[in-house]
């Protein structure tokens, strides 16, 4: 089991680390062809978009299939996604139409592979397990994003788009060849498949609808989720805008939040056994004075300590939540619970990212952060009645 944790670690690693170095690369490109944050923004919503819609169906597809090769598949489209952008880039061809078409295709490979990731992932380990793994691996995933996106900022101020869009397609590739490696449960052993899709999608929505404990957590990380994702998107904006810095310090904005996210990864189980039932209602707070230090003033410092409290708040919110939906849900509804949880996630920036873009267009950028204060604050007041709820004290005092 020691050694599955470590291909899964450098599987999660490989896969964040090659995303953030794309996301880094296709947002300052993005907005050196358009020169209009607006586009930034519309990348975004778009972009959530398509997954938005499939989500419905990934979780039936994840229940019903090998995890496993569900993972592998999604990573080839996104690379073939990825070859598709190095192509265009050096041929000249790229335009902000076909980022954000390729950028939509993308996120439609995120849609499966992370359902699918999670799902196995719990296939593998005990329980007991479930929340040191998923604070460590989302660990991995900041460690990954912070290289990323600093090696990515630092690259291609010094180089160009298509070395670091090359680098991403070599962390593609590792990460698909490492999860052949792996070996979960059998498919008999999850759940059978006799029953059709549709009897399935019907049974995870009855499934849904009679658990109002899962509806409690998908509500605390859709705003974790909506205010992790503006604040990445809308970093390089708000470094050339409000901060009137070069992309070297984009790089290293973007690899502070991910900073956050490694300290909350690894301080994971200590926050749970510290805070155990007011995981969210404490992360909640820190996120809040980071979007405040955010917004307030152009002063770099402060820049970089808000982003890194908000990497930190949002990944404990992501992370462990996700661990107590994991715990709390029946085996064979892993992966439509996870596409459900996903739908809440990405529904929220679909609809955030044209409006935060409209904002910081025409208000300043600043003002999109400081509009995120008010989704934290109203999901901070149901966090604190949501923290009460019995079965949500039991699983965090006894996992």
């Amino acid at each position: 089991m020691k050694n599955y944790f470590y291909i899964i670690w450098s599987t999660y690693f490989l896969t964040e680390f090659g995303r953030s170095m794309y996301f880094v690369t296709i947002t300052w490109l993005l907005y050196k062809l358009t020169n209009d944050p607006a586009y930034t923004g519309l990348l975004v919503g778009m972009g959530f978009l398509p997954g938005l819609i499939l989500n419905i169906f990934v979780g039936v597809i994840v229940d019903r299939h090998n995890r496993k090769y569900l993972a592998i598949s999604a990573n080839l489209i996104a690379t073939i996604a990825i070859i598709i952008i190095f192509i265009s880039e050096s041929l000249q061809l790229l335009q902000p139409l076909m980022i954000i078409i390729v950028h939509m295709l993308l996120q439609i490979t995120g849609s499966l592979y992370r359902p699918s990731m999670q799902a196995f992932t719990t296939e593998m380990f005990e329980e007991k397990q479930l929340p040191k793994v998923f604070s460590q691996t989302g660990a991995a995933i900041e460690v990954g994003s912070l290289l990323g996106a600093s090696i990515g900022g630092i690259v291609l101020a010094s180089t160009s788009t298509k070395v670091t869009i090359g680098m991403v397609l070599i962390c593609f590739s590792l990460a698909t060849t490492a999860l052949f490696f792996l070996k979960g449960k059998k498919l008999s052993e999850v759940r059978s498949t006799n029953s059709s899709i549709f009897t399935d999608l019907v049974d995870g929505f009855k499934y849904l609808r009679t658990n109002q404990f899962l509806w409690g957590l998908f509500a605390n990380m859709f705003v974790g989720q909506l205010i992790f994702h503006t604040s990445v998107a809308f970093l390089s904006v708000y470094t050339k805008e409000f901060l009137k810095q070069p992309v070297s310090i984009y790089g290293f904005l973007d690899a502070t939040i991910s900073i956050g996210g490694i300290a909350a990864g690894l301080l994971g189980t200590w926050w749970w056994k510290v805070n155990k039932n007011f995981i969210s209602v404490r992360s909640l707070i820190i996120i809040s004075f980071g979007l405040i230090f955010i917004g307030i003033y152009p002063l770099l410092p402060l820049a970089f300590l808000g982003i890194f409290l908000i990497g930190l708040g949002t990944t404990w919110i992501r992370v462990l939540l996700q661990s107590v939906q994991q715990i709390a849900t029946e085996p064979q509804y892993h992966g439509r619970m996870a596409s459900y949880r996903m739908i809440c996630n990405q529904g929220s920036v679909v609809i955030s990212g044209p409006i935060l873009g409209w904002i910081a267009s025409n208000y300043g950028v600043n003002n999109a952060y400081l509009g995120l204060i008010i989704p934290a604050i109203l999901c901070l007041g149901f966090s604190t009645l949501h923290s009460k709820h019995k079965k949500f004290i039991k699983i965090t005092h006894s996992a």
